[in-house]
C-alpha cells in the first residue's frame, strides 16, 4: 500500500463553551451525500482511526455545519455542537481509562446525527493531522491514550480508502479495480477485537471521503457490491504499490497460504517497462532477506519505511553498513496498483485487470 503523508494542522482550537442538555430528536439530517445508495440494506464497518499518533487529546468539530449530538455513556450528560461559532468544537482528553470533555469524565463518549444516525464530522490530533469522517464516533481511553472508533457505511469506507490509495486522476477502470479489492478486504471479515479494522498498513489506509461526483465516488458506485471470491469465500484481497515487474505468491514472501488463496506470481508488463529504482543504507547487523516480508517489516520498523520500501532488492555491504538496491514498493502480493493504472490507461477493463492479478477467483455481487 502507498505511504500516507499526514496533513498537518497549523492551529489549535481553544476549548469552547458547550451547551449542556439532553439530546433532542430535531437534529439536522446529514447533508453530505457521498454515494447514491440502493434500496438494499447497507453494511456497516468500524474503524479505529488516528491511533498511529497515540493521541492523548482529540478535537471534535462539525463537518459541513451539521449538528452533532454527543453523549457521555453511563451518565445523563449530553452535549450539542451546533451552528453557533462557540459551539462548533469540543476537546476530549484521556485521563487513565476515562475520557474527559467539558468537565465530564466517563469511560466512553459517542457522537452521532439525528436519531443516532451517521453524520459528517472532523476529528483532529492537535498540531498533527485532521480527517473528515461520515459515520458515528465512539471515544474511549486506555492507559492515557484515546481510541477513536468510527462506525460507517461500508461503501463510504470503500470510497475513503480508494481516495487514500489512488489519485483522483487515475484511470476509471483502475479506480474500479481498487474499489473491488478494497471492498473484498472489508467484506472478508474483521481483523481486530473491539473494532473491525484500523487505518494503518495493517488493514487499510483511510482518508476523508471523496466529494460527490468525483471519479472515486463514481468508481465505487459503479462497482457497488462486487467482491472477489475464492472457493465460495470472499477474498481479503491484498495489493501493493509497485511490484517491480512480477507479483509474488505468499510463499515468495515467506508466508504459507494454508487452504486460503495462495496468490500467484504474475508478470506485470507496465512495471517492467517503467521501472522505479531505489537505494538505501541501513546499519550493520542482520540484513533483511529479499522477498521475506516479515524480515522487511522488521527492518523497516528499525530503520524507517523509506529505508526498505519494497521486498524486491539486492543486498551488499561496505565498511559503513548494508546497502539495499531495489525496484519495488510494497510486498508485491496481489494487485500492483501501478500496473493496474497502466493496464487501464491501455484500455483494459477492471474485470480483466482483476482476472490478471487474481487468477482463479470469481467476481460476484454481495449485499
Amino acid at each position: 500500500m502507498r505511504v500516507e503523508v499526514p496533513q498537518v494542522s497549523e492551529s489549535r482550537p481553544e476549548a469552547p463553551s458547550i451547551r449542556i442538555g439532553k439530546i433532542q430528536n430535531s437534529f439536522l439530517g446529514f447533508a453530505l451525500i457521498l454515494l447514491t445508495c440502493t434500496a438494499q440494506a447497507q453494511q456497516e464497518v468500524s474503524f479505529s482511526v488516528l491511533g498511529l499518533f497515540h493521541p492523548h487529546e482529540l478535537v471534535l468539530k462539525q463537518g459541513d455545519r451539521q449538528v452533532l449530538g454527543i453523549r457521555a455513556n453511563g451518565t445523563d450528560a449530553s452535549l450539542v455542537l451546533n451552528g453557533e461559532a462557540r459551539h462548533r468544537s469540543l476537546i476530549f482528553r484521556a485521563e487513565g481509562d476515562r475520557v474527559v470533555a467539558s468537565s465530564y469524565a466517563t469511560q466512553s463518549w459517542t457522537a452521532a446525527g439525528r436519531g443516532g444516525g451517521p453524520v459528517a464530522f472532523r476529528l483532529e490530533v492537535p498540531g498533527k493531522i485532521h480527517r473528515i469522517y461520515q459515520g458515528r464516533l465512539t471515544l474511549e481511553a486506555h492507559n492515557g491514550e484515546l481510541r477513536a472508533v468510527v462506525g460507517m457505511d461500508r461503501e463510504t469506507a470503500v470510497a475513503s480508502i480508494v481516495a487514500a490509495e489512488m489519485e483522483e486522476s487515475a484511470p476509471m477502470e483502475a479506480l474500479k479495480a481498487q474499489a473491488v479489492v478494497t471492498r473484498s478486504f472489508l467484506a472478508a471479515g474483521p481483523r481486530h477485537e473491539g473494532f473491525e479494522f484500523c487505518d494503518t498498513t495493517h488493514c487499510q489506509f483511510l482518508k476523508s471521503p471523496p466529494a460527490a461526483g468525483s471519479s472515486v465516488a463514481a468508481a465505487v458506485l459503479a462497482t457497488q457490491g462486487l467482491v472477489l471470491e475464492y472457493r465460495g469465500k470472499v477474498l481479503a484481497a491484498l495489493y501493493s504499490s509497485r511490484c517491480g515487474g512480477q507479483t509474488r505468491s505468499l510463499r515468495d514472501v515467506g508466508m504459507e497460504p494454508g487452504e486460503g488463496y495462495p496468490y500467484f506470481a504474475e508478470r506485470c508488463a507496465w512495471c517492467l517497462k517503467h521501472p522505479m529504482n531505489w537505494q538505501s543504507r541501513i546499519g550493520k547487523g542482520n540484513a533483511p532477506q529479499a522477498g521475506n516480508e516479515g524480515q522487511r517489516i522488521e527492518a523497516a520498523r528499525q530503520w524507517g519505511w523509506s529505508a526498505v520500501p519494497g521486498s524486491d532488492f539486492s543486498v551488499s555491504e561496505d565498511g559503513d553498513g548494508v546497502i539495499l538496491k531495489g525496484h519495488s514498493v510494497g510486498h508485491g502480493v496481489g494487485m500492483c496498483q501501478y500496473g493496474a493504472e497502466g493496464m487501464a490507461a491501455a484500455g483494459i477493463g477492471f474485470r480483466q485487470i482483476l482476472a490478471h492479478y487474481y487468477p482463479n477467483t470469481q467476481l460476484t455481487a454481495r449485499p
